[in-house]
């Protein structure tokens, strides 16, 4: 049963930590999202920056369906079908135009546009969007923007990417209206390269707490 757009938002709002996973090898990507799951980070966004990158989402839908895989760095109506069809739960994108949002819309995939600003932000909820990311969230203001953001538009949740690392997740996550925050720090392509699931374990056990240290000061 595919999940809806309020399912998915749900589950980030109780996660708060999404991984963004760059992977090229469908059986280290699985082995990766399982060792992730398996230590409190049960979703998950698989960009589309590797040439197998299609394949790799096939892949960790058909063979982790506890968890849920998410696509990323979607540009294009033709790469959100693609993602649709491979078995995504959701889709993300780093910015937003307006063939795209509109594709989106369209698509019934649960969508989350990227934005950077007040304008971005206002052609999201035109087309019905009011979770989106924020990015790069480093560099446009990270918590200053989404509470200035926040001003206007009182009723959008963002999730920050962009520089976001362990010590700071705590932090960010006290902003009332950051959803979550995302990145891949728990999942380097040094380690997931060296299959070292041991440490991939380590760095997601930490993420998953710092996510419940941020919760609990959000209360």
């Amino acid at each position: 049963m595919s999940l809806t757009r309020q399912n998915i938002i749900d589950q980030l709002a109780q996660v708060r930590v999404l991984p963004i996973l760059v992977a090229d090898d469908v059986e280290q990507a699985i082995r990766c999202v399982t060792t992730l799951a398996e230590n409190g980070l049960p979703a998950v966004e698989i960009t589309l920056r590797t040439p197998n990158a299609l394949n790799v989402l096939r892949g960790v839908v058909s063979a982790c369906p506890g968890v849920t895989v998410g696509a990323g760095t979607i540009l294009t109506a033709a790469q959100l079908d693609a993602v649709k069809e491979a078995g995504a739960a959701f889709g993300i994108s780093p910015g937003i135009t307006p063939a795209l949002a509109k594709a989106a819309a369209e698509s019934g995939l649960p969508y989350f546009p990227g934005t950077g600003g007040a304008s971005d932000v206002m052609l999201s909820l035109e087309h019905g969007f009011d979770v989106v990311k924020l990015f790069p969230s480093d560099v446009v203001g990270s918590t200053k923007m989404a509470k200035a953001l926040g001003g206007p538009f009182p009723d959008v949740r963002f999730c920050l990417t962009g520089g976001v690392t362990l010590e700071s997740t705590p932090v960010l996550l006290q902003q009332p209206n950051v959803l979550c925050v995302g990145g891949s720090w728990m999942c380097p392509a040094n380690l997931i390269q060296a299959g070292d699931w041991a440490a991939i374990a380590q760095l997601a056990a930490a993420a998953a707490k710092a996510a419940g240290a941020g919760k609990s000061g959000n209360q």
